[in-house]
């Protein structure tokens, strides 16, 4: 789930771990988000990291808290849409430039990314 030894740092890493949750619909707008410890136990960090983390999601309002019953998933659809558009054009951003960094035309890389598209379709 975490990557310790990667050189993105923990708590940026649950940040995008629940971006990601949040973007593909897997934490669904409005649903509770576990507590610290229990969010602590099972990304097996410091409390502290799921706190910072927590922090920034909220600052940018992808959760918000309910002061007697925890942490909830935003419920604005266009915070939500935002978020897996952005997280889209980052990928697509990646793919391109390591594309480019290959020599690969445009066409070419959307042929592959057409190709790899139906191999994942079809694995579902």
């Amino acid at each position: 789930m975490l990557e310790k030894q990667s050189s993105v740092a923990v708590y940026r890493q649950i940040i995008n771990f629940f971006e990601h949750e949040i973007a593909s619909g897997r934490l669904a707008a409005g649903q509770r988000i576990e507590s610290i410890r229990s969010l602590a136990v099972l990304f097996k960090v410091n409390p502290n990291t799921v706190q910072k983390a927590l922090n920034e999601l909220e600052r940018d309002e992808l959760i918000f808290t309910d002061r007697t019953n925890g942490k909830f998933i935003t419920e604005d659809q266009n915070l939500i849409k935002n978020l897996r558009e952005k997280l889209g054009h980052n990928m697509a951003k990646t793919v391109s430039l390591q594309a480019q960094v290959l020599g690969l035309t445009f066409n070419e890389t959307i042929k592959l990314i057409e190709d790899v598209w139906e191999e994942v379709q079809d694995a579902q």
